[in-house]
């Protein structure tokens, strides 16, 4: 703000002061240094003050502004501009703005063309606005937001990202095609270049009748395919082993898992889901660009309070992915006859491990840590917390879907009927959460309460930020020991620590853990195609139909609103949806039309938990970062940098088989 700005005005007691007191305050405004220079996501606003009268000498402006997103919120005043003079301040430019101004002196009225309704207005990022105020007829009159100027699209780096990664993925199909379709041998044979497709054979090609033949048979032409001497040496035995909570030993990576004593020749063929591995190494380079700063673009950045982006959409894929990879693990667990006790032992150990790394990000890896202001939640902390729930429920109830002695069953849904209690259990969990939400009694605010606090309500809840679950955390861990800067700060300016890896919100990533075990139990469940992709996507449109009931389809008006600090279940349900729908293209594009072999995104699928703490641990560091302008475009350019930089890493373990598994 400006030097004749009031900064961070809040609530209505100040606005009622501004407006009581005006000729104390204007007399103390300083019009110094009115012209701030322009700022990523900003616009420039100037009002220009013109209502003079002779003999008058009060007729002074209160501009009052707001976020539109800042959902329910008041206008806050902002800068009183004197009589006979201009004053410019910087609005947001990322969502509408509510602006309004009022004159001080009572005697002469506002019109409606200075009201919110009029003057608020999406304001373009570097844009510079006039907006003049006149007096005309003892009235005072607005005009404006007037554009001044013709700023660029600030999306236009996000669409050179898009249009590269298009491109890239169309030379890359193109590229398959052409060598898969022997097209540059026959381009060569023709030529009279015979020679060049392989100089050592091409004598030994040659017939008795002087025509020359390709030797290269099977698929010694396609894509290289890596042969590994051992599941331990590489250490791909698992879906489960390349999550971000899992060990190599937990199970293989097969659907058709080959029953214990059955002859050689009569064992299923095995299969490997390549899609899981990609649909994996999909959401941590979403997740690195985001946790990089995605540009600093709002809409790739985590959401202030409710909506979705897209920072939402990766941690409940990370947990999906995690609950499909346990369908395999315990398949093969009960194919060796492991005992229950070794199972809860790997599960409890893994969990164990994660949490401890957790607090090693926490720590930032080699920082000295104030334990007195040491955050527990994380991250892992919460896969912890959720794989330990999940995985130890699961025990009890996992079976062998296609054993020796499992009779033919043709029951359509025998991938729900065969488990009711786990279904029980998981809608307990849900109805736990919500009776804590909605029934848990918090000092100082409302029963049900889900909002973000601050001004959010024209203030009257301010530090109620997150409700029970806020509650909940503040009493468990400490007020210090939990996240200090939540995502709704910048906006509703709430000063109450909050954290969305909370105590609470471990009941519903349990429920879209166990969503991502029911698509493990489909694909362990029915072998063909069709019978798949029907039922996942069945459940995937279904699950984001009930999250659109519950949310009104809309972003604050509904039940229930799409909330990640909340984990509420319309937000469980809408990413489980979409995880349902991702993973079906996957695995038909690569699986099944065998169209694209999932890279680059499988081989960060194999590393993902080496991937995750590294660029966790050197964010900061040079080579990944370092200091560049402040506008999308440089900064866009750096973050799309530092997630290659460990996309080459990982490409570099997956071909030296290095796979670091927990």
């Amino acid at each position: 703000m400006a030097a004749c700005s009031f900064k961070n005005l809040t609530g209505r007691i100040l606005s009622i002061y501004v407006l009581f007191l005006s000729p104390l305050l204007v007399s103390s405004v300083m019009q110094t240094n009115c012209k701030p220079d322009h700022k990523m996501d900003n616009a420039r606003v100037t009002i220009i003050n013109n209502t003079t009268k002779p003999g008058v000498s009060s007729l002074d402006l209160l501009v009052s502004t707001i976020t539109a997103e800042c959902y329910t919120c008041d206008l806050q005043p902002t800068i009183v501009v004197n009589y006979s003079s201009s004053c410019t301040i910087l609005l947001d430019s990322r969502w509408s703005m509510r602006v309004a101004i009022k004159g001080l002196n009572p005697a002469y009225s506002t019109s409606s063309s200075c009201s919110e309704f009029n003057l608020t207005t999406h304001f373009k990022e570097y844009g510079e606005y006039n907006i003049y105020v006149e007096l005309m007829k003892d009235k005072i009159k607005c005009k404006g937001p007037i554009l001044m100027n013709a700023p660029a699209d600030s999306n236009i780096p996000i669409y050179i990202m898009l249009g590269g990664f298009v491109f890239a993925a169309a030379v890359f199909v193109l590229g398959i095609k052409f060598y898969r379709g022997h097209l540059c041998s026959k381009l060569l044979m023709q030529s009279g270049n015979e020679h060049l497709i392989d100089p050592k054979k091409s004598k030994q090609d040659v017939n008795t009748d002087g025509v020359k033949r390709n030797s290269l048979k099977g698929n010694q032409i396609g894509l290289r395919k890596r042969q590994v001497k051992s599941s331990a040496t590489r250490g791909q035995s698992s879906y489960a082993s390349q999550d971000l909570g899992s060990s190599p030993d937990l199970g293989t990576m097969q659907t058709n898992i080959n029953p214990t004593g059955t002859p050689e020749s009569k064992k299923p063929k095995k299969e490997r889901l390549k899609s899981l591995d990609t649909f994996r190494g999909i959401s941590i380079v979403i997740m690195i660009f985001c946790n990089y700063g995605g540009g600093k673009y709002w809409f790739i950045k985590h959401s202030k309070w409710n909506g979705l982006t897209v920072a939402d959409l990766v941690f409940p894929w990370f947990v999906f992915i995690m609950g499909t990879s346990m369908a395999y693990s315990y398949t093969s667990l009960l194919r060796s006859n492991t005992p229950k006790y070794k199972m809860f032992l790997k599960i409890f150990k893994r969990s164990c491990i994660l949490f401890v790394l957790g607090l090693v990000i926490n720590s930032e890896g080699c920082n000295a840590v104030e334990l007195t202001k040491f955050r527990m939640p994380g991250v892992l902390q919460r896969f912890a917390g959720t794989y330990l729930i999940t995985a130890t429920l699961h025990m009890f109830f996992a079976k062998l879907e296609d054993g020796p002695n499992t009779p033919v069953r043709t029951n359509p849904v025998r991938d729900i009927t065969d488990y009711p209690l786990e279904w029980i259990i998981n809608f307990l969990f849900i109805g736990i959460y919500y009776i804590l939400m909605f029934g848990l009694d918090v000092p100082g605010c409302p029963k049900g309460y889900l909002g973000p606090g601050g001004l959010s309500e024209n203030s009257s809840h301010f530090n109620c930020t997150g409700g029970a679950a806020g509650y909940i955390d503040r009493k468990f861990f400490g007020l210090d020991h939990i996240y200090q800067n939540p995502t709704s700060k910048e906006i509703y300016k709430n000063t109450i620590a909050y954290d969305p890896e909370g105590l609470l919100g471990t009941l519903t990533s349990c429920v879209i853990c166990f969503l991502g075990l029911q698509a493990g139990k489909i694909f362990m469940t029915f072998k063909t195609r069709q019978q798949r992709v029907k039922r996942l996507l069945i459940w995937g449109f279904a699950l984001c139909f009930i999250a659109g009931i519950l949310c009104k389809f809309s972003k604050n008006e509904g039940w229930i609103p799409v909330n990640k600090n909340l984990w509420s279940v319309s937000f469980i349900f809408c990413t489980g949806g979409f995880a349902f729908i991702l993973l079906t293209f996957c695995y038909l594009m690569i699986d099944e039309w065998k169209i694209w072999n999932g890279a680059p995104f499988y081989y960060p699928g194999m590393n993902s938990i080496l991937l995750y703490m590294g660029h966790e641990l050197f964010h900061h560091n040079f080579p990944i970062s370092w200091r560049v302008p402040q506008h999308h475009g440089s900064l866009l350019a750096l973050d799309i940098y530092g997630t290659a930089i460990w996309l080459v890493v990982a490409l570099y373990c997956f071909h030296k088989n290095l796979f670091f598994v927990i």
